[in-house]
């Protein structure tokens, strides 16, 4: 009886095991499962308002990994370091290298792809459906339980093709056609906006440099100011103070020359950017010196933003949108109505039938199939989504006729401050070369009354400031001229002359 009460023992001893193992199993897959998004989400989000996110380990890896996400794109010949690029050949690598323009291009094709899809409907569709296959599973027929094996074999080729749409298709595809249209004249706005770009961050990195040589050149004589003063400093002449004055100007000249400098770097990091190139392989541009000055506009503003109203890709894109819109009321309206197909396949239909239980029984037959059918389909209610479909599509069209309306009033705005802005541009920069020439007539006389002891350092150093800002003045009239001609040239649709490839 012992014996048999230890056995008894040793043999529930692993069942007394059992649920320990379940519980240490369940535990175990816990812990497994702690932290993943579908237990705990939150583990995923940033832990709170007042805190930034901090990406997990396998996030963080993969999150900069820029060359894998980007792909092996082909680029055009890097910029050449230390050589110096006209406006015409940045604006050619612009076009090719700017991700913008190849993001809008892609964007095209995708339109004259979904264009070629809305022709499908106009084609009839064929199809193909082939189902074989072996089947063996118990016969429960009483008195005749069995084994029931059989093999079947049905191949359908069938033609569906639409006979009658009451619109649908035209409109999808006019909608289609549409879209196609403003995405094209997107990529040309596209294209213009880069080339622009391209133009002020040119134009602005040229003028920058030139403030660079004009601040080294004030810099110059503020220098040759100082040294003037200590002259007459040491010969009885002067005043510590006025030495004191031009060591002043002399600072102000170095500050400022680095203040220009400063200018130059983020010049030529907005240009890098506008030609579509990392900062560090900003290219070196020319001077501004050779660049010629616009002539004055020799047309009306009235033909000015009528030639903008008739060649603004964006405002084409924009009637586009309008126009695609409209098709999609038409295709709207068109849900009412039913369709009508035509449908036809023809096929064969083989099997194999085979019964195990006494008598067996086998059977095989082979048969073809066909048929011709003509469908209707009406959709008599809908509980009001084609209805409420109609009016979506309304409201969407009234949304791009005021779209239009709101870009047309812009673009006349914009016109309407370029062409002014040219105008005041034009008349500055004559103006301040007028200025500089009296200005360094002026510095030339202060300079050479102060030698001989005619002019005191006050009048040589305000000299010498008016010099600066007539110098500054011009550089930045020259710009703004040339920055101001391109902004009219983009705002009326059109790629200036002197930037193109």
């Amino acid at each position: 009886m012992n014996q048999s009460n230890n056995n008894l023992t040793i043999r529930m001893q692993p069942f007394s095991l059992l649920p320990a193992l379940i519980a240490a199993a369940l535990l175990a897959g816990c812990a497994t499962m702690q932290g993943r998004p579908e237990i705990d989400p939150d583990a995923y989000a940033p832990p709170g308002a007042a805190r930034e996110w901090a990406p997990r380990g396998e996030q963080r890896a993969g999150s900069l990994d820029l060359a894998a996400e980007l792909g092996p794109i082909a680029q055009p010949e890097a910029v050449e370091q230390g050589r110096k690029y006209t406006l015409p050949e940045l604006v050619e690598i612009a076009l090719r290298r700017n991700p913008e323009t190849r993001r809008t291009w892609e964007q095209a094709r995708a339109a004259a792809a979904e264009f070629g899809r809305s022709q499908a409907p106009y084609y009839p569709w064929v199809n193909l459906d082939s189902e074989s296959g072996y089947r063996r599973i118990a016969d429960l027929v009483p008195k005749h339980w069995g084994v029931q094996k059989s093999w079947q074999s049905r191949n359908l080729l069938s033609v569906n093709y639409l006979l009658l749409d009451f619109g649908r298709r035209a409109a999808a595809a006019r909608s289609a056609h549409e879209e196609l249209l403003a995405a094209n004249f997107l990529f040309n706005h596209k294209v213009q906006e880069v080339v622009f770009n391209v133009e002020q961050a040119y134009y602005t990195l040229a003028a920058a440099k030139a403030d660079v040589s004009s601040a080294e050149a004030i810099l110059k004589m503020a220098r040759t100011d100082r040294i003037a003063a200590h002259r007459r400093l040491e010969v009885g002449l002067a005043t510590k103070p006025q030495v004191l004055l031009s060591e002043q100007r002399e600072a102000q000249a170095e500050y400022e020359l680095q203040s220009a400098r400063l200018a130059v770097s983020d010049a030529q990091a907005r240009l890098a950017v506008a030609v579509g190139v990392e900062a560090n392989q900003a290219p070196e541009v020319e001077s501004l010196e050779g660049r010629p000055i616009p002539k004055a506009l020799g047309e009306s503003m009235d033909k000015l933003i009528a030639t903008a109203i008739d060649q603004r890709p964006d405002l084409a894109a924009k009637v586009a949108v309008l126009r695609a819109a409209k098709a999609q009321v038409d295709a709207a309206r068109a849900s009412l109505y039913p369709t009508i197909d035509g449908t036809a396949y023809y096929g064969f239909h083989g099997f194999n039938y085979n019964l195990s239980n006494p008598p067996t029984m086998t059977f095989y037959s082979g048969v073809p199939e066909y048929a011709a059918l003509v469908t209707l389909r009406w959709d008599i209610f809908t509980g009001f989504d084609r209805l409420n479909s109609i009016r979506k599509a309304q409201a969407q069209r009234e949304a791009a006729r005021e779209a239009l309306r709101s870009q047309e009033l812009d673009l006349v705005g914009q016109v309407w401050s370029a062409y002014f802005t040219f105008s005041t541009a034009l008349k500055k920069y004559q103006y301040a070369a007028a200025l500089l020439k009296a200005s360094q007539s002026s510095y030339d006389s202060n300079l050479r009354s102060y030698q001989h002891g005619l002019a005191s350092i006050l009048d040589l150093l305000s000299a010498e400031r008016d010099l600066a800002g007539a110098r500054y003045a011009l550089i930045q009239s020259k710009a703004e001229v040339l920055i101001s001609a391109a902004s009219l040239s983009y705002a009326i649709g059109a790629v200036p002359e002197q930037a193109r490839p």
